[in-house]
């Protein structure tokens, strides 16, 4: 099924797949990964950023052949662009995977808030959307809806090679459970999906709160629930998971920053906000970069 863009300018045709299903969570080495950190409806900085490192084209198609893109979730809330950035993302993972290609949209807390009625940091333009049809702003990501389906097939943790990435972190409580890849990603999706009907409740606290993959950001700050991960308890989620580098988003970060002798990369650098340069990571044979949308990449150090 196709459709072509109705709002302002948009002469993009867009494809609706017949089935959704979600992507496997484990995937071989690529050359080229590019990593982008909490979007949150800042679509204009989101093409900025792939047009100038030639990952999209001037139209803002796939232009990245066999590499990936990795979305480490929180493409939702505060900007008001979001429906432009997820629809522009589900269209670059078809374009990507004709090319040989993989986009990864992880998901973050702020999915997870859509999905689950949480609108504490949606713009004024939803809600009035909302109120104006009589809907909650999560009746829009529904279990019947394009975009509901679509998020609801989505990842929380991924492994590209020896790569490890997710929105949070994998705390050590949820360590202790030893789950794989799929089990945490297939564990999430049915906590998401039966949120007010769950049969087994024994897991919702590691996957919905504090501690959940989603939620944590004990790699680089101390709560009242938990303290700062030690190097130690990092090379334990490392060992079990068969990575060597753990990348996420969640805790703001002023550049994308390498820490733990690289075992882990931040990175949530708030994006749109003039006090940050906006920036994203491009691992290219084996070696990290910091990229960016007005001037050349620059090697992590």
């Amino acid at each position: 099924m196709t459709f072509l863009g109705f709002a302002g300018n948009d002469t993009l045709t867009y494809i609706i797949p017949h089935k959704i299903k979600p992507e496997s969570g484990e995937n071989p080495s690529n050359n080229k990964i590019v990593v982008l950190g909490d979007i949150h409806g800042e679509f204009e900085s989101l093409l900025a950023i792939l047009r100038y490192n030639k990952i999209i084209d001037e139209k803002n198609k796939w232009n990245f052949g066999d590499g990936q893109i990795v979305f480490t979730g929180d493409v939702f809330d505060r900007g008001d662009k979001v429906t432009e950035c997820l629809w522009f993302i589900f269209q670059l993972e078809i374009q990507a995977k004709k090319q040989g290609g993989m986009v990864h949209y992880l998901l973050g807390n702020h999915e997870m808030m859509a999905l689950l009625f949480d609108d504490r940091y949606v713009v004024d333009k939803y809600q009035h959307a909302a109120h104006y049809i009589h809907f909650h702003y999560s009746h829009f990501f529904d279990k019947h809806s394009v975009l509901g389906k679509w998020l609801r097939s989505k990842n929380t943790i991924v492994r590209i090679g020896e790569q490890l990435f997710v929105h949070g972190g994998i705390s050590p409580d949820f360590l202790e459970k030893k789950m794989s890849i799929d089990e945490v990603n297939t564990g999430m999706r049915y906590h998401l999906n039966n949120y007010t009907e769950l049969k087994d409740t024994t897991l919702v606290d590691l996957f919905l709160y504090s501690n959940s993959p989603l939620w944590y950001r004990g790699y680089l700050s101390r709560t009242p629930k938990y303290d700062r991960i030690s190097l130690q308890e990092v090379l334990k989620t490392l060992d079990f998971y068969h990575a060597n580098v753990i990348i996420f988003g969640h805790t703001p970060v002023a550049k994308v920053y390498a820490f733990y002798s690289f075992k882990l990369i931040g990175m949530d650098v708030p994006i749109g906000d003039p006090n940050y340069i906006d920036q994203g990571l491009l691992i290219e044979n084996q070696k990290y970069y910091r990229i960016f949308a007005h001037k050349e990449k620059e090697r992590l150090q």
